[in-house]
């Protein structure tokens, strides 16, 4: 009869196959960011929450960029035009993202002149990566959207970002209308269609 080993069989009785998980960095992200993967799994951002508030700031110009400049309860600084927001995190090393960006950029010209914004927000970077390394990346790529950095993986945490990427649409008063977690083929498409019905509504047609 063969014989278990010893510390596998401790090891097992210890750790059951079946709660045991592997995070991969091309799935999700990597390095010291599991830990942050495994915490934030205990709840997410759900669809009908009111977006979580943030200052972040522009990978461009270092001016901070705040939630309520463009949308929620009530405006920043005397602001009156409410936009619908979209917010696609990413990473240098998240290879759906560099199909997701570029059809983004795409929907930000479609929209042109219609009260959207379309962000980038780059995080969950190793350690490693500089923001000037990220600076090159967004150059190289010729991105063209704005780009807010995350570099503490506050928003993050905040927005519930599990992996990468993700997407929130946020409408004019400040309330999640949906949510993309990894990439979708014909996102665009869903996207573009719910902001034609966000761009429209006012406080007495939104919906609860």
């Amino acid at each position: 009869m063969r014989t278990i080993p010893i510390l596998s069989f401790l090891f097992s009785m210890i750790f059951p196959v079946s709660n045991f998980q592997f995070i991969s960095p091309d799935l999700s992200f990597s390095g010291e960011a599991n830990g942050a993967f495994q915490r934030s799994r205990r709840d997410s951002l759900k669809v009908g929450d009111e977006a979580p508030p943030f200052a972040l700031r522009d990978l461009a110009t270092d001016e901070p960029t705040f939630l309520r400049d463009y949308t929620g309860k009530t405006l920043r600084d005397g602001k009156t035009e409410r936009h619908a927001l979209v917010m696609s995190f990413w990473a240098t090393w998240c290879q759906p993202c560099k199909v997701e960006i570029p059809l983004l950029m795409k929907m930000a010209q479609d929209f042109k002149g219609q009260p959207v914004k379309i962000f980038l927000v780059n995080t969950k970077e190793e350690k490693s990566v500089t923001e000037d390394s990220v600076r090159a990346v967004y150059k190289t790529r010729n991105y063209t959207l704005p780009c807010l950095v995350d570099p503490t993986w506050r928003a993050a945490d905040n927005f519930k970002v599990n992996g990468l990427p993700m997407i929130v649409v946020i409408d004019k008063f400040g309330i999640v209308r949906k949510i993309n977690r990894g990439f979708h083929e014909n996102f665009h498409i869903d996207i573009a269609n719910l902001l034609r019905t966000l761009v429209q509504e006012d406080s007495t047609s939104r919906k609860p």
